[in-house]
């Protein structure tokens, strides 16, 4: 690990850092650090190879942020979000120094919100003026200084929070930046329709002349998913309605879907439920 800092801030500011139980460690997410710095010129941090990622609020005052050989600015009402295992630096200007709240933080699926936020956006974004943002930092900060049984368990509903505000922020204003094709719409809708044929992503792209590749690009932008995932989740939705209100075999009930081979259809099923549709079915169906 590599780690260069100056304690260039005000007395006035607040750095606590968390001691996380094993259980927080394992089942939620966690704060590591946490702070609100007033700094002073010459503040810096310079760091790479750290377990934790780095949620920083700019509430006043501009800077710079390097991250992943790229320069950002650093403005009121900005956040950047960085994994810090990755080299990166950031600065206050002399003439305008931060004030910044921040967060070190891990646990959980931090590393799934991370990649969604990557994703979507650069570290820094900038937020709405209503955002809740600051508020769940200095919230988070104020339960870690008057810690009590149920701190964890609220640190951890707070950052579920902000991390989710901090991702939708980045995805609308990803997908803002373009318009959604009007194929997108249409192609969601065949799927419906059509669930139980076989269709490629050659037919899609042939009946909507569009490039396959550009066009399984931009489903995903926009739905989440690839095309084929789509489908698959429209399957096993029907699929689930049948095991619960029929007694068609399972079998059947794989063709209904439009998937022939059963044993596929039944680890389709089991991989994305839990359950074979057999177990499925008991778990669901009432007693005759």
């Amino acid at each position: 690990m590599k780690e260069n800092y100056t304690t260039a801030w005000s007395d006035d500011s607040i750095r606590f850092i968390a001691s996380p139980s094993s259980f927080a460690k394992t089942n939620l997410f966690y704060i590591q650090e946490i702070g609100h710095f007033h700094t002073l010129p010459g503040y810096f941090t310079e760091r790479e190879g750290l377990d934790s990622y780095l949620i920083a609020y700019i509430l006043r005052g501009t800077g710079e942020l390097t991250f992943q050989n790229k320069s950002y600015p650093l403005g009121t009402n900005q956040l950047f979000f960085i994994h810090c295992d990755h080299y990166h630096h950031y600065a206050a200007n002399p003439q305008e120094p931060l004030e910044l709240l921040w967060v070190h933080l891990n646990g959980s699926s931090t590393a799934a919100y991370y990649e969604q936020y990557a994703a979507a956006h650069d570290p820094v974004l900038q937020l709405s003026n209503d955002s809740t943002a600051s508020s769940l930092i200095r919230q988070s900060l104020q339960i870690q200084q008057q810690r009590s049984a149920a701190t964890e368990l609220l640190t951890s509903k707070l950052l579920v929070e902000l991390l989710t505000e901090i991702v939708l922020s980045a995805q609308q204003i990803s997908l803002s930046k373009s318009d959604k094709p009007d194929y997108i719409d249409a192609i969601c809708q065949t799927l419906q329709l059509r669930f139980i044929e076989s269709i490629s992503l050659d037919e899609l792209a042939q009946e909507y002349a569009v490039s396959k590749y550009h066009m399984a690009k931009r489903f995903k932008q926009y739905t989440g998913l690839s095309p084929h995932e789509y489908l698959i989740g429209i399957r096993m939705t029907h699929a689930k309605e049948l095991l619960k209100y029929s007694d068609i075999p399972v079998s059947a009930i794989a063709a209904a879907v439009g998937i022939d081979n059963v044993s596929h259809f039944i680890n389709l099923f089991k991989d994305r439920t839990g359950d074979t549709p057999l177990v499925y079915r008991k778990k669901w169906q009432r007693p005759r």
